[in-house]
């Protein structure tokens, strides 16, 4: 009985501690890599869906559209979290 609730008890902290969901949260979106295009240039984005949530309360389809939007509106938009709004 001991060395079972010793098992769960380990299980347990193993999986608080190696939580995915956590760990992603602390990550941010680096804009960085992106230039920053002439006036009047749009740049060109993959497809990939990786949502990012923006502090305007829209939902980007990847980090390329959310970095964009990040220099369009000359980095008053924030990283919220990942996922959708």
């Amino acid at each position: 009985m001991r060395a079972t609730a010793f098992v769960l008890l380990l299980a347990l902290t193993f999986a608080t501690m190696f939580n995915i969901e956590c760990a992603i949260q602390k990550k941010q979106v680096d804009c960085s890599h992106y230039e920053k295009l002439p006036p009047g240039e749009k740049r060109f984005c993959h497809d990939a869906y990786e949502p990012i949530c923006g502090s305007d309360g829209k939902t980007y389809s990847n980090d390329c559209f959310f970095c964009s939007e990040v220099q369009e509106t000359d980095g008053k938009l924030k990283f919220v979290h990942f996922g959708k709004c």
